[in-house]
């Protein structure tokens, strides 16, 4: 959690007291917030049951239960930190809008 802070000082992070309140700001139903967090939430229970069992390609190889980012190719395996979707009205948040940059190198 010190990276979070770290960046939420520097302005590149934002912190939000619950999910509630991140979702005011985002101007998105807190369902739907929910919603995704439940579906990634039964996935990483899926995949902990059945690591290889998954439908979908996982990155780097073998099989997951995340359907989200199994139907990319590229699913993801692990799953850390993760918040059961009826959980999220009242839990925090650390955010960070990540953009696509262009790293110039010289050499």
């Amino acid at each position: 959690i010190w990276h979070c802070k770290h960046y939420t000082g520097r302005g590149v992070m934002k912190f939000y007291k619950t999910g509630e309140d991140l979702c005011k700001e985002m101007n998105v139903p807190l369902a739907t917030l929910e919603a995704a967090h439940q579906i990634h939430y039964e996935a990483s229970v899926k995949q902990a049951k059945d690591p290889e069992g998954g439908p979908f390609p996982a990155y780097p190889s073998g099989k997951t239960w995340d359907e989200p980012s199994g139907k990319t190719g590229v699913g993801k395996k692990f799953f850390h930190n993760v918040i059961d979707g009826s959980k999220v009205k009242t839990e925090p948040f650390y955010v960070a809008i990540i953009t696509p940059v262009i790293h110039y190198c010289m050499g």
